[in-house]
């Protein structure tokens, strides 16, 4: 039984009708979609048909990491072919196709059951896919043959021509080009649960707000001219300090966050009064001066009445005296900062987007629209 959380799966890939290279870069979005988050990309190859006499493919391997088990894996390799136009024959004889996905290996997993074989039965006899392979994995072993992909590309029979035509840089993957995004949203949007969602999908590193840290929270909701600005400090250091600490080590680390730093003037403007805010504002550039931001935000414009709704469902005692103007008026103050120019791409979701993300289409919406950009 398949039980660790996270895996590492290699796929190839061939398209030898239409346009080859679009339906090759549409199947690797999708596979960014559907799947998970690619690691690392082969150079793209040229070879001829194998088994049947037709157009050239084109060829190439990839890695993935993945949440899903290899069954799930190969239903969403297959739809993912359906949707690209690929018919298949009734006779189980080899015809062209506008895409060919095969899941060829996953972790060190020896699988024979009816309906999938791991490791690919025919991968040691395949230079169209050894070859690749070698550029993504040379040193992987295969686990049935116990021998490395470079060995087995030494030994290997197959003397048809493989010939590179594109480097690696002819698909780009969403976490290469991008490395940190935030969610972002009202109070009680679903911040926390999109951005698990997301970090569970990709396996990258999850940067959440701890609001429980701030002393003064509490006491805000119930007397806020004593503690609006005590609460604000508190929320702007905390967020502050976060971001640094985490991006520490490599500003490149793969992040999601369920908050953005702006988030402190959008609260501040509405809870402090003129002058604290002008000092504040002082503050926050200072402190905000070169640190870490995200290349893209996800912005979850949900309605008052839906925000009140899920405010209660979750149960936090102290929020149940936040009132529907003070929402209205934070929304408000989110479509000014975000009508400003930044140096982020903005997504907005609408009430109805947000609602749909409880289900797998849903979340697959939002994914194509991040991978996409």
């Amino acid at each position: 039984m398949i039980k660790a959380n996270s895996h590492q799966v290699y796929i190839s890939f061939g398209s030898n009708k239409g346009n080859r290279l679009n339906h090759i870069i549409k199947s690797l979005k999708e596979l960014e979609v559907k799947v998970g988050r690619i690691m690392r990309v082969s150079n793209l190859y040229k070879t001829k048909s194998w088994g049947f006499e037709s157009r050239d493919f084109y060829n190439g391997c990839v890695i993935l990491k993945t949440k899903f088990s290899p069954e799930i894996v190969l239903k969403k390799i297959l739809s993912i072919e359906d949707s690209l136009g690929r018919v298949r024959s009734e006779s189980g004889e080899y015809t062209s196709r506008e895409i060919d996905l095969d899941l060829l290996f996953f972790d060190n997993l020896i699988l024979n059951s009816e309906d999938l074989i791991i490791p690919h039965p025919h991968i040691s006899k395949r230079n169209f896919v050894l070859i690749p392979m070698r550029d993504i994995s040379s040193d992987f072993i295969h686990p049935k043959i116990n021998k490395s992909i470079k060995n087995l590309l030494v030994i290997s029979k197959d003397n048809s021509d493989v010939k590179k035509i594109k480097n690696n840089s002819y698909y780009v993957p969403f976490w290469q080009r991008y490395s940190y995004i935030s969610i972002e949203g009202n109070i009680g949007a679903g911040k926390t649960t999109l951005s698990k969602k997301i970090k569970s999908h990709f396996d990258i590193e999850l940067l959440n707000e701890n609001y429980k840290k701030n002393p003064f929270l509490r006491e805000f909701y119930s007397n806020p001219n004593e503690f609006s600005l005590k609460v604000e400090n508190f929320f702007l250091n905390e967020r502050i300090n976060q971001i640094n600490k985490h991006f520490l080590i490599s500003s490149k680390r793969k992040t999601i966050s369920d908050f953005w730093i702006g988030k402190s003037l959008v609260f501040a403007k509405n809870n402090l009064h003129e002058n604290l805010f002008k000092k504040y504002i002082e503050e926050y550039k200072k402190l905000n001066h070169g640190l870490r931001a995200p290349e893209i935000i996800v912005f979850l414009n949900q309605n008052t009445l839906q925000l009140q709704k899920q405010i209660i469902e979750r149960g936090r005692s102290f929020e149940n005296q936040i009132s529907k103007d003070y929402l209205d008026s934070i929304s408000k103050e989110y479509e000014i900062v975000f009508d400003d120019k930044h140096n982020f791409i903005l997504i907005v979701l609408s009430p109805k987007e947000i609602l749909n993300l409880k289900d797998e289409k849903g979340q697959e919406y939002l994914l194509r629209k991040l991978i996409n950009h």
